[in-house]
């Protein structure tokens, strides 16, 4: 059965229960290969029935996931119980599509994913020479339909090839990332080498303990897309209306970052796998700025968003709550290789995870560096340490960007969910705090 008539047969079963629905039925095929102590460990293939519901009754409403190949007697239920809900104060009535519907398709994806076979993508990356190598390689093929009270009646394909390597050179490693919707695997290569060399980076140079303080602080695209992906799920309205957004209280054209950061949310990058011509609610998507040299350029809305707050949809629904597509982050003046000399004195950030809030109205985050963390005095790196802790708050993390490299990288990984294209950002202060035992 093919997502379409999934979908019909589903709308079947819920038409003249509810008053708007909207089913999206995604039929994903998808291949992975894992790396374990330099050599391939695990090859898989599946494929995934993944059924999306929003029904709506007498401003009720509910959103649903179901992963059954054949959901329909679950989604029926649920339609039924719809009557049980209280009215919610996020209803508003589905609008009319105004999206066209396009794909962001690799036709080599495509075949490699519904064949199932994984020998292609383990012969074509060849993991030999980067000694010690773990990580992830996978490709997926998505194809999606929505069928709406509204009229949405619309289909795309997506694909996506992305992955993750980490290189260990004895107690040292690198770890790098990306993502896209075509098949290239010199992004796989590129991934490993940066990995491989910053493994080797930490292993010819000492160990350092890094002792609290403010420092100056390099983020790469790894970390910086962890960081800024908070920032731009605080730009969407929901995150505002729930009080987890530090934008609170932020107008259009307020300043709230240097004049050096341009961010943005770009559904329409077909080279991301977060591409999407119509969002959930079938309204046309379009790139915009979320800041803009400095300046916030508004809130993300859908319509039930943009009614409580008298604003426009921008395009990015999700259903309940606006949603991010891909992030996008402009790139500076500086090449990559410059970046430490403009760093002068302070460490270099490659990767982290544990980024937590303590306090999401003011943006008081902190996380934890893992893999290589580099201490640069002069320009010139001069010792690695284990980890540590980066603290501080969103507004000035973004008050103190001062510069940007020119080359960008595509990222996507567990820490990075959003796939983003981002370059290294230096940060003119930031909070650090040894971790105990840590070198």
């Amino acid at each position: 059965m093919s997502a379409r008539d999934l979908g019909e047969a589903i709308v079947g079963r819920i038409r003249g229960v509810v008053e708007e629905y909207i089913v999206s039925v995604t039929e994903r095929d998808s291949i992975m290969v894992k790396y374990a102590n330099g050599e391939v460990t695990v090859t898989q293939s599946w494929r995934d029935y993944i059924v999306y519901v929003y029904l709506a009754k007498g401003g009720k409403m509910t959103a649903s996931r179901f992963t059954a190949r054949d959901p329909g007697e679950a989604v029926a239920v649920t339609a039924r119980l719809v009557d049980k809900l209280s009215p919610s104060p996020l209803y508003a009535p589905l609008p009319q599509p105004t999206g066209k519907p396009s794909s962001a398709l690799d036709p080599r994806i495509r075949e490699s994913c519904i064949s199932g076979d994984p020998r292609g993508l383990v012969e074509d990356f060849d993991v030999t020479p980067y000694g010690n190598i773990a990580g992830m390689v996978s490709l997926e093929y998505n194809n999606v339909y929505f069928i709406g009270s509204n009229g949405l009646d619309a289909g795309f394909e997506t694909t996506s090839y992305n992955g993750y390597l980490r290189v260990f050179r004895g107690d040292d490693s690198g770890q790098w990332a990306w993502t896209s919707t075509r098949y290239d695997v010199s992004l796989a290569v590129r991934a490993a080498e940066k990995a491989l060399e910053l493994a080797r980076l930490c292993e010819g140079l000492p160990k350092e303990r890094v002792e609290g303080g403010v420092y100056r602080v390099l983020l790469s695209p790894m970390v910086a897309g962890n960081l800024l992906e908070s920032v731009a799920y605080a730009a969407t309205a929901g995150s505002l209306i729930l009080g987890f957004s530090f934008l609170q209280g932020r107008r259009r054209g307020d300043v709230i970052a240097s004049e050096k950061l341009t961010l943005r949310d770009t559904p329409l990058n077909d080279s991301l796998p977060g591409y999407r011509s119509f969002d959930d609610e079938g309204i046309a998507t379009r790139d915009k700025a979320v800041i803009e040299k400095g300046e916030f350029r508004g809130f993300l809305h859908n319509t039930k968003t943009a009614r409580i707050l008298n604003e426009e949809t921008t395009g990015n629904a999700g259903w309940i709550l606006p949603r991010l597509f891909n992030i996008e982050v402009e790139s500076g003046s500086l090449r990559e290789d410059e970046m430490l000399e403009a760093l002068r004195e302070g460490i270099y950030a490659t990767n982290n995870w544990y980024t937590r809030f303590q306090n999401y109205l003011e943006g008081q985050f902190s996380t934890v560096t893992r893999d290589a963390l580099v201490i640069v005095r002069g320009g010139k790196p001069v010792a690695c340490s284990k980890r540590a802790r980066l603290t501080g708050t969103l507004p000035e993390l973004l008050a103190n960007v001062e510069e940007l490299s020119r080359e960008r990288w595509q990222i996507q990984w567990w820490e990075v969910e959003t796939p983003s294209i981002l370059p290294h950002i230096l940060i003119s202060k930031l909070g650090v705090t040894a971790e105990t035992g840590a070198l």
